[in-house]
C-alpha cells in the first residue's frame, strides 16, 4: 500500500488492522531516508494513504537495523491513527470569533453538546478566552440558530508548526452538578479563583501554555 509521509512517498505492508487504526511494516534503505522520516514522525507530519486518500495521525514509531553495516537497512514498524475532520465554521465564543482548523464533537449521556476545537488565536483572543476560562459563555457555532448557554471547561494555547499561534479549548452545554455511580461533575477551581480575583489572566496564561498545541488528538 502507498504512503505519503510529509515529503515521502513509500510502499509499506499492513502487518494489523484495527478499529480506525493501522499498523505498517516498511524498509528505509539509505540513512537519509531513515532520517528524513523519523524527522517527519517527530515533526507531527501528515500522512495520508494514497489508495483510498486517507488521512492518518503517527502514533507510535519503532525501528530495527538489519543486517551489517554498511550492507543493513533500517526496518519500521509505524502504527497509525486515522484522523476524521469535521468541516466547521466561524464560532462565536462570548464577544469573540474563532475559525477552527481541527474540531470534533460528541452528545453526552443526557443529551449535552461537547466539542474540542483548535484554531489560531493572536494575543487579544488569548487574553479574552483567560477571561472567560471556567466560566458559562454563549457559544453560537455556524449552524446553531440560537447560542447555547455553555462551560469553557479549559484551554492550553502555544506553537502550531501549521497555524502560528493557535490555542486548544474545551466547552460543554451547562447543566446543573450531577452525581452518578460513575463519579461527581468535578468543581471549576480554576474559574472560582478567577472570579474570586485570586488570579489574573496572565496567571491563567501563564499556566495554560504548552510548548505544541498540535502535539496530540483532541
Amino acid at each position: 500500500m502507498r504512503f505519503r509521509i510529509g515529503d515521502v512517498e513509500l510502499t509499506a505492508s499492513i502487518s494489523e488492522v484495527g478499529e480506525r487504526a493501522l499498523t505498517i511494516q516498511f524498509r528505509a534503505p539509505k540513512l537519509e531516508l531513515h532520517e528524513q522520516l523519523l524527522a517527519a514522525a517527530q515533526q507531527r507530519a501528515g500522512v495520508t494513504s494514497l489508495d483510498d486518500d486517507k488521512e492518518w495521525r503517527i502514533a507510535d514509531v519503532s525501528f530495527g537495523y538489519v543486517g551489517s553495516e554498511p550492507w543493513g537497512m533500517h526496518h519500521h514498524t509505524w502504527r497509525l491513527e486515522q484522523v476524521t475532520r469535521v468541516a466547521v465554521g466561524p464560532l462565536r465564543l462570548g464577544d469573540g470569533e474563532l475559525q477552527p482548523y481541527d474540531y470534533r464533537e460528541e452528545t453526552t449521556p443526557d443529551g449535552m453538546l461537547r466539542f474540542a476545537l483548535r484554531a489560531a488565536a493572536d494575543d487579544s483572543q488569548l487574553r479574552a478566552l483567560a477571561q472567560l476560562s471556567g466560566g458559562i459563555v454563549d457559544v453560537q457555532r455556524s449552524d446553531d440558530a440560537q447560542p447555547r448557554r455553555m462551560l469553557l471547561e479549559g484551554f492550553v494555547w502555544g506553537a502550531s508548526t501549521a497555524h502560528g499561534q493557535a490555542v486548544a479549548l474545551v466547552c460543554t452545554e451547562q447543566v446543573e452538578p450531577r452525581v452518578t455511580l460513575a463519579g461527581a461533575s468535578t468543581p471549576d477551581l480554576l474559574g472560582a479563583l478567577l472570579r474570586k480575583g485570586l488570579l489574573g489572566p496572565d496567571d491563567v496564561m501563564e499556566l495554560r501554555r504548552v510548548h505544541d498545541v498540535d502535539a496530540w488528538e483532541l
